[in-house]
């Protein structure tokens, strides 16, 4: 590939003192903004104090007016200008002075007079002692949930009593332009709402301001929160005039950072795309070809000249037959013209060639189509893969499975001598028995006897003829001989085999065989081996035992889908460490056994599509147990 000019040098100071003075403009454009903002809240807080000032002066006026006025009305009590009707006139007279007033009460020794709504003695208590002892008026604390409040004036004989509702005072002596700027209310000493002028709720973060109300005092106080009040149309303009100009200086800078370095990015676009190539096809295992509709080579990468030994110059424009082509020059041609016709095959295809130090490369070739920018096929691309360390494992494997065969055979014909020697020692053994028995027989003249014991060691000789074939068929892997089988008679056969050396050795043979039973394909002599070789170990594992525990019970079962047998014996069990490893190949729990006996059975059920197991008894002893389908 064409390598790229050097890099342009960089000038980070061209743009420091354009991007210090947009910093310092966006700066005082914040500092302006803040500055606005602060100063407007605090223009806004004095406003508020000033009005709050304000408001509680007029309420304050107008409790020092409805004092005097009750002060009045006294000094007249006590000259004894006043009757019932002229104080009936003095109070509605006070009351329209107040709307907030909702009672008169005026006391003359034992005579009392009474005009609106009266508080109770027991919320007057208090403020009769403050009053006489302050000869002033004195008011009370709040007499109920409605925000209504009573003051008094006393002497030693007369009193005068007034109640005001608060919440009515509020509302008829706020006036309407202080109720749209701010919300007031009435707190109690609590901090409870006792009385507002508005009951809409105002920002968390308002403008609040709050006083002392006294009179009538106890703790209330006036608390006055301003609404948020809309920004003027000139602040506003001049918030978005200086926004404006803001985005105009910050666009102008960018434009012109763009302008400047536009060359320096697509050149740096560039180099870094030229670099990640160069990387990528440095870094690829798989070697890449291209050609064109003619068949000359117009790049190669690294791989592929790795592969092959020749240089990409060397390679590239090169035509067939190229440097890599073995001496099978007609194949290669074949093959090539078939690619570069667009019948190369979608899955790939091998491909074999010389390395320029004369070794063979083995790789696989997988080729498709070379489209241009304008959507046009310019040539064919390849993609080319070393399998030759492949090929050398698939021969190595293939040399080691014929090894691991040729050990099996030899496995098999160990398995096939080991077995024989087993499995012949029992027809061998009975053969023996009845020899002897037939060799008494012959001393005793008794020839009915003779005759069948000699019977029986053909049949013994029979046996074991039938045992080799079967085993030799078993060990060839072939399928099991196929006859008609019932598993009673064969289970009895067996019982009639072991009996004699169970008797010798004091073990009592019990059997229960169900009525019945299905007929079965099987293979009759490999069954028999297997049950002779269950009951044999049965026997075996109930010798040191006890005489009353010397028991075996053969059994046999059948369901809709198989026929079962099982053999239990009263012996020492089986250890967990023992059931682990009990049918495996030359595993044995005796001093004088082979460790193949159960092994065999196991194959040989299997190989019948059938299941053999074991369980250890509760009350001591083993039971295994086979199942064979129907």
């Amino acid at each position: 590939m064409q390598a790229l000019p050097p890099a342009l040098p960089a000038h980070p100071q061209l743009w420091l003192l354009p991007r210090l003075a947009l910093l310092l403009f966006v700066a005082a454009v914040l500092g302006l903004l803040g500055y606005l903002r602060v100063s407007e809240r605090e223009e806004a807080r004095l406003v508020l104090i000033s009005d709050v000032l304000w408001i509680e002066q007029n309420l304050r006026f107008q409790f020092d007016q409805t004092e005097e006025r009750l002060t009045s009305l006294l000094a007249s009590a006590r000259e004894g200008k006043l009757d019932e009707a002229s104080f009936r006139l003095r109070a509605r007279l006070i009351g329209e002075g107040n709307p907030a007033l909702s009672g008169v009460r005026l006391q003359l020794g034992k005579q009392m007079f009474l005009y609106g709504e009266q508080a109770s003695d027991a919320g007057l208590a208090d403020a009769r002692k403050l009053a006489q002892a302050r000869s002033k008026a004195a008011y009370t604390d709040l007499l109920n949930r409605d925000g209504q409040v009573a003051v008094v004036l006393r002497d030693s004989e007369h009193e005068v009593s007034a109640v005001l509702t608060l919440p009515r005072l509020l509302s008829q002596q706020v006036p309407w332009w202080f109720a749209n700027k701010y919300r007031l209310a009435l707190l109690d000493a609590q901090g409870q709402e006792v009385a507002s002028k508005s009951r809409v709720a105002a920002d968390d973060d308002a403008l609040s301001y709050q006083l002392s109300f006294d009179p009538p005092g106890h703790g209330m106080v006036l608390k006055v929160v301003a609404y948020r009040a809309p920004t003027g149309i000139v602040q506003k303009g001049l918030v978005a005039g200086v926004i404006v100009l803001a985005l105009i200086v910050l666009y102008t800078w960018w434009r012109l950072h763009r302008q400047v370095q536009g060359r320096l990015s697509a050149e740096l676009a560039l180099r870094e795309e030229h670099a990640f190539r160069t990387a990528m096809e440095s870094s690829l295992s798989v070697g890449m070809r291209a050609r064109d509709l003619d068949g000359r080579m117009i790049y190669v990468n690294p791989a592929f000249c790795r592969m092959t030994g020749y240089s990409a110059t060397e390679l590239i424009g090169s035509t067939p037959p190229y440097p890599y082509w073995t001496e099978d020059v007609a194949s290669h041609q074949a093959l090539n013209e078939a690619v570069l016709a667009g019948r190369a095959p979608h899955d790939g295809y091998e491909l074999t060639m010389r390395h320029r130090d004369g070794h063979l490369v083995h790789t696989r070739v997988y080729t498709t189509p070379l489209i241009d920018a304008t959507g046009k096929q310019r040539g064919w691309m390849s993609s080319v893969v070393d399998i030759t360390a492949q090929k050398a494992a698939e021969a190595r494997e293939h040399e080691q499975e014929e090894k691991l065969r040729q050990t099996g055979r030899l496995i098999a014909m160990g398995e096939m001598a080991s077995t024989l020697a087993h499995e012949l020692n029992q027809p061998l053994m009975a053969m023996s028995t009845y020899a002897s028995a037939a060799r008494q027989f012959a001393s005793q003249g008794e020839a009915g006897m003779l005759d069948s014991t000699l019977s029986k060691i053909a049949e013994q000789a029979q046996r074991a003829a039938g045992v080799v074939r079967r085993i030799r068929e078993f060990v060839r892997k072939h399928a099991p001989h196929s006859e008609p089988c019932d598993l009673n008679a064969i289970a009895l056969d067996t019982l009639e085999l072991i009996e004699p050396d169970a008797r010798a050795r004091l073990v009592r043979l019990r059997y229960e065989l169900v009525a019945g039973m299905p007929i079965i394909q099987a293979d009759r002599v490999l069954l028999g081996q297997v049950m002779v070789n269950l009951l044999r170990n049965a026997v075996d594992a109930c010798v040191d035992q006890p005489t009353e525990r010397r028991e075996v019970m053969l059994q046999t079962r059948f369901d809709a889908h198989s026929v079962q047998l099982s053999v239990r014996d009263r012996g020492h069990g089986i250890s967990p460490e023992a059931a682990e490893r009990l049918f495996e190949a030359f595993y044995t729990t005796k001093s004088l056994g082979m460790g193949i006996g159960l092994n065999i059975c196991r194959s040989i059920i299997e190989q019948h599509h059938g299941q053999l197991g074991f369980s250890n008894l509760p009350e001591g002893g083993t039971h295994f147990y086979l199942s064979l389908p129907r």
